[in-house]
């Protein structure tokens, strides 16, 4: 999503946080974030997403004075000339960030497109799967690199089918800032990073990241045109929450690599566990790290989140 102006708000990062339900005072509080390592505020792992917002001609954002695909009068404001068939239906099935310096309110952010791979591959359920990757680096107002984000992209041949789930599960608390001393590979950190999702929130989080595709917005649009059993949230969404729960675990901008994979949709009601276990305890140029591999399931226990992250921790 490239853009020549990305400016890093205050208030942005306060909407975008509170969207995937953190309230950490990391992201709104200056005189908090001063007693912090970082020593500002600083976003959640996922913000550079709200680039979307500032990104000329971005397909998801509605434009004034132009049909938008969502219903009005009509489930959609898109006339077409020709209903195509079954057709297909475009998801984001991967995304994953490398982090290289830290980011703060004050700072204009440019964004500059990268080419990435494309493949196919046949698929169990959406026929046909196209893949396109693409790669994004975030350079701040001094040219220093700061985020590099990748994103694979699927459409399928023919739409998906999937059924809405609901139930509740309960909580656990966040831990403090790891330190290499006590860790151990196998060590699981979880908790509950939202329950009972509601179609509030998925609207909260289109409008902190600028994705307003009527899928997770629009009921009218997505149950009569698209064919789906209701709106869904975000991919980016359950990225978000799944980031709450690392952050509370590693501390506040100590990620250096988190990326998923969408296993599966996320409906109004679901609620959503994440869990990280550690998988390697390592040194590299004199950092200590840990590698974790990221785990986020539903109240049934069905995996709807999939990755891995990196982090510094103290020695």
């Amino acid at each position: 999503m490239a853009t020549d102006h990305f400016p890093i708000e205050a208030g942005h990062i306060m909407l975008f946080a509170r969207s995937i339900g953190d309230d950490n005072p990391i992201y709104h509080s200056a005189d908090a974030a001063a007693e912090t390592e970082p020593g500002h505020v600083i976003p959640p792992p996922t913000f550079v997403q709200a680039s979307a917002q500032f990104t000329e001609g971005y397909s998801l954002r509605p434009v004034v004075g132009q049909p938008w695909f969502g219903s009005g009068k009509e489930p959609t404001g898109i006339k077409r000339e020709s209903s195509g068939g079954s057709g297909g239906t475009g998801f984001h099935a991967e995304q994953h960030y490398e982090y290289h310096a830290p980011i703060q309110p004050g700072d204009v952010l440019k964004a500059v497109d990268k080419p990435g791979k494309s493949w196919t591959r046949e698929g169990r359920r959406g026929g046909s799967l196209s893949f396109n990757e693409s790669i994004t680096e975030y350079y701040n107002q001094d040219g220093v690199l700061v985020v590099t984000a990748r994103s694979v992209g699927v459409q399928t041949s023919r739409v998906v089918e999937q059924q809405p789930q609901r139930s509740n599960t309960s909580r656990n608390e966040p831990t403090m800032p790891l330190s290499k001393a006590n860790l151990n590979v196998g060590d699981q950190h979880s908790e509950q990073v939202v329950d009972n999702l509601t179609r509030t929130q998925i609207i909260q989080y289109a409008g902190a990241s600028g994705d307003y595709n009527p899928l997770h917005t629009d009921e009218i649009f997505t149950t009569q045109v698209a064919g789906y059993p209701t709106v869904f949230a975000h991919g980016m969404l359950s990225m978000g929450l799944t980031g709450k729960m690392l952050t509370n675990y590693v501390g506040d901008g100590r990620l250096t690599k988190y990326g998923v994979r969408f296993v599966a949709q996320v409906w109004p009601g679901d609620s959503l566990t994440a869990t990280a276990t550690i998988e390697d305890i390592r040194e590299e140029d004199g950092v200590s790290l840990v590698d974790l591999s990221v785990s986020t399931v539903n109240q049934d226990g069905a995996e709807v989140v999939r990755g891995s992250a990196t982090a510094r921790v103290d020695a």
